[in-house]
């Protein structure tokens, strides 16, 4: 079913054992959020780009996913981020790669007070806050320069965006840590979940940011140094090792 159609009405899941997606690491987020609460692994087939989160290819789908459906597979969890604000109206959003909190339309840096673990940090003048996992580290914070974490550890990366002398390289925070955020405008911002979420936040405002209960789920072949195995090459930084030319001899020349 389309992914959007499957947002609706996520009842229709329970009890289920297995999550194919098919698309790319978008797809991916969007199913997770009907996934994670339900404990149901999720098997990505790629179609996109990149691919992160999936598991096989689309020219190999066929082939290989009666071996994931036999129970061959092992699960890997990763960590994701509970979102709390008057913003969601009581309700708690679950984010697998990155929560982000910035301006709206308006081309202008805002005013975003950041505390941690309750002791005031920073009261940053940028355009945005993102606020990551290690699987989210692979997106948006790696196109601001952020590092890449191995996407088994538990933290979150807290990374401005474009800030006014402030701590532009970000901070690695452990998985304990709660993260409050008042929004000071001037003007109407956006909260943003995963990048598919997108609510209006406005000054004075409040969002608080810590490790999520919910845990996401993959189905997986090889073990977890695969992902350092791909990693260079699904960011086009490396080609597959290419057969050497062998080099034609020079004839010789002949004497005096």
């Amino acid at each position: 079913m389309d992914a959007e159609a499957a947002e609706v009405d996520g009842s229709r899941f329970d009890g289920a054992n297995l999550m194919i997606t098919i698309g790319g690491d978008g797809t991916i987020l969007r199913a997770m959020h009907i996934a994670a609460p339900r404990k149901i692994p999720v098997l990505g087939v790629n179609m996109g780009r990149v691919g992160f989160m999936s598991e096989v290819d689309a020219d190999h789908a066929l082939d290989q996913l009666g071996w994931y459906l036999e129970g061959n597979a092992r699960v890997e969890e990763r960590a994701m981020l509970q979102v709390d604000s008057v913003v969601f109206r009581g309700a708690s959003q679950h984010a697998l790669n990155d929560v982000t909190i910035g301006r709206g339309n308006t081309p202008r840096i805002v005013n975003i007070r950041t505390h941690i673990n309750g002791v005031h940090l920073v009261s940053y003048r940028a355009d945005a806050v993102v606020m990551s996992t290690a699987t989210g580290s692979t997106g948006y914070s790696l196109a601001l320069g952020g590092p890449v974490i191995d996407p088994e550890i538990d933290c979150i990366l807290l990374k401005p965006v474009a800030a006014h002398m402030s701590l532009q390289g970000g901070l690695l925070l452990p998985h304990e840590t709660a993260i409050d955020i008042r929004f000071d405008g001037p003007e109407t911002g956006v909260l943003s979940v995963d990048g598919f979420i997108d609510r209006p936040i406005r000054p004075g405002q409040t969002v608080t940011v810590r490790i999520s209960p919910h845990r996401a789920r993959f189905l997986r072949r090889n073990p977890t140094t695969e992902f350092y195995a791909s990693l260079t090459r699904r960011l086009g930084m490396r080609q597959e090792s290419l057969p050497r030319r062998r080099r034609r001899r020079q004839p010789t020349r002949p004497g005096p």
